[in-house]
């Protein structure tokens, strides 16, 4: 199985993309109920919410869709700056058995459509590593993040992290530090402009506020319970095994791989202090743990014991989709 994830074969990028589809084909025919409709933050996740309701169908394929084209732009982002020194599609199967699998919400989302501009950020990010002098990319990422918060409000908080990306990638430029400040202002601002010349208060572009302090309570099954349980076993062997391989990576892939640190645990602040954040920021949180997971099974020994591993997380895939 390692092999196979690890090689680009045609073969393995059919079974990638075959793997969510069908794990989506019985929601299309039975009338599961809606989960994570309660908050709504923005009027564009209101709409989300709305269409969500009158086009079950059409939400659950372009949730998919955004997930199938999540897992080949993480693809891609290796391919491109090779911070785990093989090409594997090993990321784009643990973004989708996380996104997929360990998420019950298999329909569109704020924080799905969120997501993809995360990962869009990740790539304006990472060609400024090298770029002389002020890289206007930083304007770009600042627009995007506060694009994402638009539509998924809770992403407001992941400007933080991006001042901590700036902070690890370049060195100190007062004008990058006005650049992404500018982005994050100029969307907000045409909303305010847009608001103002309408005559409507602009507070009514957050009609679902208050819905993000009250907390949303959530049962898990016994099988969910095993199921998170061994990924946060796997995410802590994991991190141990790169702790004890940072040291022989290349200065960029340090560097990359700190982004990652630092995206998960505001990702994680963000479900845990957010009262109404619900399990779709999974989808935003599977990007690093797909990395950390994809770094370990391509550097680790390929014996019986790493294989049944990569087998249980296919394993539990198929569990939650029939418990």
């Amino acid at each position: 199985m390692l092999r196979f994830f690890n090689s680009n074969s045609i073969g393995s990028l059919v079974l990638l993309a075959l793997v969510p589809i069908l794990y989506w084909i019985p929601d299309f025919f039975n009338a599961f109920p809606l989960q994570d409709q309660g908050f709504t933050g923005t009027i564009p996740a209101q709409w989300i919410a709305s269409f969500n309701t009158q086009h079950r169908v059409l939400s659950m394929l372009i949730a998919l869709f955004i997930i199938l084209v999540n897992a080949f732009l993480l693809i891609q982002l290796n391919t491109i700056h090779i911070f785990i020194p093989v090409r594997t599609q090993l990321p784009a199967l643990f973004y989708i058995v996380l996104t997929a699998g360990f998420n019950p919400t298999h329909q569109l989302t704020p924080a799905l459509v969120a997501s993809l501009l995360v990962i869009i950020i990740l790539y304006r990010l990472f060609v400024t590593y090298k770029s002389d002098g002020p890289s206007v990319n930083f304007l770009d990422t600042g627009f995007l993040i506060a694009l994402a918060s638009l539509i998924y409000f809770p992403a407001i908080l992941l400007f933080i992290f991006l001042l901590v990306t700036l902070i690890l990638l370049r060195t100190p430029d007062w004008r990058e530090w006005v650049y992404v400040f500018l982005g994050l202002i100029l969307p907000y601002l045409f909303v305010v402009a847009g608001y103002y010349v309408a005559g409507v208060p602009v507070l009514e572009f957050f009609p679902g506020f208050n819905g993000t302090f009250l907390h949303h309570n959530q049962s898990y099954s016994i099988i969910q319970l095993i199921g998170w349980s061994f990924v946060l076993g796997m995410m802590i062997y994991s991190s141990y095994f790169m702790y004890s391989a940072i040291d022989n990576m290349k200065i960029h892939g340090r560097k990359i791989f700190m982004i990652f640190l630092w995206l998960f645990l505001f990702t994680l602040s963000i479900y845990l202090v957010v009262p109404g954040v619900g399990m779709d920021i999974i989808s935003i949180a599977a990007i690093p743990v797909s990395y950390l997971f994809s770094h370990y099974f391509c550097n680790c020994t390929r014996n019986w014991i790493n294989e049944g591993l990569l087998m249980i997380f296919l394993i539990l895939m198929v569990l939650l989709r029939i418990l």
